[in-house]
């Protein structure tokens, strides 16, 4: 399967770089800076740096950092932003839009934007950004240390785990929809958030750290610090590397959703390879390269050719898909330093 994704994935290469009008010469290669997370960058280079590198004979430079992080440079640097793409979660990219950082992209140079679900052609409206990736927030436990399964968020709770328990910080691209689950936990909803932060400073002693970033969370199980946690489905091929005994859960309040949304940003100098870049990242073969490793879960329809054991270990097919659960994203990016100082206060009590 895989080398039938290569072999396929260099045609496509070689059929469209005949048609794009902004391919240069080797004396006018050209450079293009993407503002990313930089998890999983060895598999992202094989899959969609190299090859879009040789298709358009341009350099991709990376510019990584947490969502918080990176969209805080793109705001400080104004009429310079110094970037061309920008992939964030949907809350901040909606943040992002409303902030003015971000420019509308062109339908017409999107050759596979119809490809796509519908809830991931326009995500923020007005043409703002593709949601490039879908994912879940669920929970995983060490089947060999805890002894009565984790079926509910409410588990995070339990004496047997105290002090076993890991979650993503606020800040972070899972903060809103860890809160959600949270609220849906203890009675609360998306209207009404309270409950969670009631159980909030209960959980603190649960806890052996928060995290930041999914490799933290890696390097935790690794280091057999944590046996239970909150985890983005795309870490799952990272947290089977551990080679410890590991359970991932639908907990019985459901899954959290989340779209990574890929957009241009406002005053690039290279409007045409950022179109190029975005759909050659909605393509079916990218998309479906980077699913068969374990990279991102496909928002592109008709990636449905996944393997059963590769697929159960993504947020990929309608079921799936159709039971997620997604924070409003305008809510999120109306509340988020307000939760952030919030939560932040309550974890360091």
């Amino acid at each position: 399967m895989k080398k039938l994704v290569v072999l396929t994935l260099v045609v496509t290469l070689l059929v469209a770089a005949v048609g794009f009008s902004g391919q240069a010469n080797a004396a006018e290669k050209r450079t293009l800076v993407v503002s990313t997370w930089g998890y999983n960058q060895e598999l992202i280079d094989k899959n969609i740096t190299q090859p879009f590198e040789e298709m358009y004979n341009v350099d991709i430079v990376y510019e990584t950092g947490n969502n918080s992080e990176r969209l805080g440079k793109l705001l400080e640097r104004g009429d310079n932003p110094g970037v061309d793409v920008i992939n964030l979660a949907g809350d901040y990219a909606y943040q992002a839009m409303q902030e003015g950082v971000l420019q509308p992209y062109d339908p017409e140079q999107l050759s596979n934007l119809e490809e796509l679900y519908d809830w991931a052609q326009d995500p923020l409206g007005d043409h703002y950004g593709v949601g490039y990736s879908i994912s879940s927030l669920g929970l995983f436990y060490r089947t060999d240390e805890v002894e009565e399964p984790i079926t509910s968020w409410r588990d995070l709770w339990r004496e047997d785990v105290a002090g076993y328990v890991t979650v993503p910080e606020m800040g972070t691209t899972q903060g809103a929809a860890m809160l959600l689950m949270m609220a849906l936990a203890w009675g609360g909803d998306a209207d009404n958030l309270e409950p969670a932060w009631e159980k909030l400073p209960e959980l603190v002693p649960q806890l052996a750290t928060t995290y930041r970033r999914s490799s933290e969370m890696i390097s935790l199980v690794q280091q057999e610090e944590v046996w239970v946690g909150a985890y983005a489905s795309y870490a799952w091929g990272g947290l089977l590397g551990t080679e410890l005994p590991l359970e991932a859960v639908v907990p019985e309040e459901g899954l959290a959703g989340f779209l990574s949304v890929t957009s241009i940003v406002k005053g690039t100098e290279n409007e045409d390879l950022a179109h190029a870049y975005i759909d050659f990242l909605i393509s079916h073969d990218v998309q479906l390269a980077e699913a068969l490793d374990l990279v991102d879960s496909p928002t592109n329809a008709t990636v449905t050719e996944i393997p059963e054991d590769i697929a159960a270990q993504l947020t990929y097919g309608e079921d799936v898909v159709d039971s997620l659960i997604f924070p409003d994203y305008a809510e999120t990016a109306k509340h988020k330093e307000e939760w952030i100082e919030r939560w932040n206060e309550i974890i360091a009590q």
